[in-house]
């Protein structure tokens, strides 16, 4: 009885401890990192550039950023203005490219939306 508790124990470490490395997937070409606003980012190795954020749970953009439209009418998340910083705007791409972009393989073969 105490072995298989301690075999039940070891593997609920093994989980637990597996999950914080599984939990920020990252598209091919690109590393988990954490952005200025404490957002988990992935980005790529190329640029630096972010390929993806991660929404905090209950929130409809990533920390920093804000609901906003962009020039063809998509609904992104645009961050705010803060001296030395890039202005970043995130797509939701879940349902497929927005108006204004396209299907497109980039150089580490991840699905991308590239635009027109």
């Amino acid at each position: 009885m105490k072995i298989a508790a301690a075999l039940a124990l070891s593997a609920l470490f093994a989980v637990g401890a597996a999950l914080p490395a599984q939990a920020q997937q990252c598209p091919v070409g690109s590393y988990p990192s954490v952005d200025t606003w404490g957002n988990q980012v992935c980005k790529r190795f190329g640029d630096n550039s972010t390929a993806t954020a991660q929404t905090p749970r209950g929130q409809q953009c990533p920390t920093g950023a804000h609901p906003a439209v962009d020039k063809w009418g998509n609904q992104i998340c645009r961050t705010f203005d803060s001296p030395g910083q890039p202005r970043t705007d995130y797509y939701d791409t879940s349902k497929g490219c927005p108006a204004g972009t396209h299907e497109w393989v980039d150089q580490w073969g991840n699905k991308v939306c590239k635009p027109f």
